[in-house]
């Protein structure tokens, strides 16, 4: 049975290019910006979890062809990436996209964006299959294995890949040789950080790089926020959240409350 030809795939992201022009942006995020503004097609997001490098690989720069998350695991298949067919109610065979397939079409006149989260536990079969579809768009190709139709990549389809690899010499070098630019992001997206109450901005940025044994993500900051709003004493929500870390983390909040309560008092004039 042949495949359905190329469907038009619906994205609810916006269809303009939008970078944040905050001025206060941490710089690792004008770098994200700069580069997707220069039409870098090929970028690897890496650095501690919890930043926010997959929100900003689905959503920041040009993503008018829409754009699709790859989650990769040591336990995916190629029909994750190119698609495969599915039993259908009325008996026959339904051939469905895989999420890299999806992309190349894009809005079926434009590429879209494909996020790779933790392309590195790719398996080797898959690794190899997504170096491939990651190639230039001159020697990007796959042929459907039923219908013989040779599928290319659109005009603009782009690639973010994200890793919580710290070392980019971890990476093999054939996947490396492919993304030009790799930018770590060390700061959560200001997006993340504004969706928790004011007085944990600070504290939960800088928790976000610290050393690995006291590292905590902008999510535990919004579990830890959630329990407090809804009426949990902060101590007991403190060590739900961060455990033996607990103490170190609310020391850090009345620091940094005290700090910005004695900055915003007016500063009396000698007499």
């Amino acid at each position: 049975m042949k495949p359905e030809g190329p469907r038009k795939v619906m994205s609810s992201v916006p269809s303009k290019p939008t970078p944040i022009v905050e001025p206060d942006l941490p710089s690792c995020w004008k770098d994200v910006n700069d580069a997707l503004a220069a039409g870098i097609d090929r970028l690897i997001l890496f650095g501690p979890p919890g930043t926010g490098k997959t929100f900003a690989g689905l959503s920041l720069g040009d993503v008018a062809g829409g754009s699709f998350r790859l989650i990769c695991n040591e336990d995916m298949t190629a029909a994750d990436v190119t698609g495969h067919f599915m039993p259908a109610a009325d008996g026959t065979w339904k051939w469905l996209d895989g999420a890299v397939l999806k992309a190349w079409q894009g809005n079926g006149q434009t590429g879209g964006r494909i996020v790779a989260d933790e392309i590195d536990r790719a398996s080797g079969d898959v690794l190899s299959l997504l170096l491939n579809m990651f190639d230039s768009p001159e020697s990007a190709s796959w042929q459907h294995p039923d219908s013989g139709q040779v599928f290319t990549p659109r005009k603009n389809f782009s690639v973010v890949m994200t890793t919580n690899i710290e070392d980019m010499r971890d990476l093999p070098v054939a996947l490396r040789d492919r993304f030009p630019i790799a930018i770590r992001i060390d700061r959560p997206h200001p997006g993340a950080l504004a969706q928790l109450s004011p007085h944990l901005r600070a504290p939960a940025s800088a928790a976000v790089d610290a050393d690995k044994a006291r590292r905590f993500s902008v999510r535990s900051f919004m579990a830890f926020d959630q329990l407090c709003i809804k009426g949990m004493d902060i101590e007991r929500a403190a060590f739900l959240v961060f455990g033996n870390h607990s103490k170190d983390i609310l020391d850090a909040i009345r620091i940094d409350s005290v700090s910005k309560g004695a900055a915003s008092r007016p500063v009396a004039k000698a007499s």
